[in-house]
């Protein structure tokens, strides 16, 4: 795939909802974080300021989308989204770290493991759009993507959705291959939050059913 503006396809307005999937359910964990008494002040003070910042970033995606379809060959589509998405996995590794420490926590029923269930569907959907960015701005692309005539030339965004569920529940991709050193190690870092979160559901679920 050649490198090309990564907002000049169709497909981004279908970036926006799954990122504003991701800020809804970034919403609910961090009300649920916040009430769970795990945090300290300064625990609660980072992921509320987190959140709030990934509500004003959300701003400037929709921005840099309405620009791309004013201008799409603008240079800053690509580094305005490049650093949307660097603090979109900065935020999801706060709140993995936030989950971490609620691991012991007093569980009432598997009903109340549903922000683990959210966290990892906000790792799933936040690494999809990474990967999708970084495909379309690597030159010859980032990821070989199998399709039933050979690899897809042009990978559509649920593509890299199943990639990245891929990623996280098998803990590393399957028949897709990473080709530049940016995809394996956006790759490691979603396998070691999978880990964690993983983590975090098993010892909560134990305290739910014990």
């Amino acid at each position: 795939m050649e490198a090309e503006d990564p907002l000049e396809k169709r497909e981004h307005w279908r970036l926006a909802a799954l990122m504003v999937c991701v800020q809804l359910l970034d919403l609910a964990v961090t009300d649920k974080l916040c009430s769970s008494g795990e945090l300290n002040t300064a625990g609660v003070a980072m992921v509320q300021t987190f959140h709030y910042g990934s509500n004003f970033l959300l701003l400037l995606l929709l921005s840099l989308i309405v620009l791309a379809i004013l201008h799409p060959h603008s240079r800053i589509i690509r580094p305005g989204l490049t650093a949307y998405l660097g603090f979109a996995l900065l935020h999801l590794v706060v709140n993995v770290g936030a989950l971490l420490l609620s691991a012991t926590a007093k569980a009432t029923g598997l009903a109340s493991l549903w922000d683990v269930g959210a966290i990892g569907a906000m790792t799933v959907l936040t690494f999809a759009a990474c990967y999708w960015m970084l495909d379309r701005s690597t030159e010859g692309g980032a990821f070989v993507i199998p399709g039933r005539d050979g690899p897809l030339k042009d990978p559509k965004l649920f593509d890299y959705v199943y990639l990245s569920f891929d990623t996280s529940t098998t803990f590393g991709p399957t028949l897709e291959v990473p080709v530049c050193r940016r995809a394996k190690v956006l790759m490691m870092l979603q396998v070691a939050l999978s880990i964690v979160i993983l983590t975090v559901l098993l010892s909560r679920a134990v305290n739910a059913v014990g």
